[in-house]
């Protein structure tokens, strides 16, 4: 199947939405359903795909009524492990934060992908390509938290 570019208006990251109409974002992985009325925090986020693979930004996006906003994202170049971490215990390697919170009523995530995306040793790279036989999924552990309401 061909990828499937966000439909979405991103809040947070206004170059997404950009990248979206121009077909140059596609959805890697997701979206992956959660219950609104339940809070979240995300404790790992990594995805793997082959080294060779350059030239994207990747990030993971929550789903917020009718929008997505960007929880984390990091640009792969052309010198990458072949599992990439967006968000480790403890840190997110965008914000720098210790935590990465979900919004609340928060319905669902998915990782996003864009940019003009290269095989090292074959050039460009159509996102089909990418998606059907470089790019090897991803890990998610999110943590369910209750507010505590006075």
């Amino acid at each position: 199947t061909a990828p499937i570019s966000p439909e979405r208006l991103c809040l947070s990251n206004k170059r997404l939405n950009i990248w979206a109409n121009q077909k140059k974002a596609v959805i890697l992985d997701g979206p992956f359903e959660l219950e609104p009325s339940r809070r979240y925090s995300v404790d790992v986020m990594s995805f793997r795909v082959d080294t060779r693979i350059g030239g994207i930004s990747v990030g993971l996006f929550a789903y917020f009524g009718p929008y997505v906003v960007q929880i984390s994202a990091l640009f792969v170049g052309d010198d990458h492990a072949e599992e990439v971490s967006l968000i480790k215990p403890g840190v997110n390697f965008l914000t720098m934060e210790s935590i990465s919170m979900l919004p609340p009523q928060c319905d669902g995530v998915v990782l996003v992908a864009w940019g003009e995306p290269f095989d090292a040793y074959e050039g460009s790279v159509t996102w089909e390509e990418l998606k059907e036989s470089d790019y090897h999924g991803m890990k998610l552990v999110l943590n369910q938290y209750e507010e505590l309401t006075e």
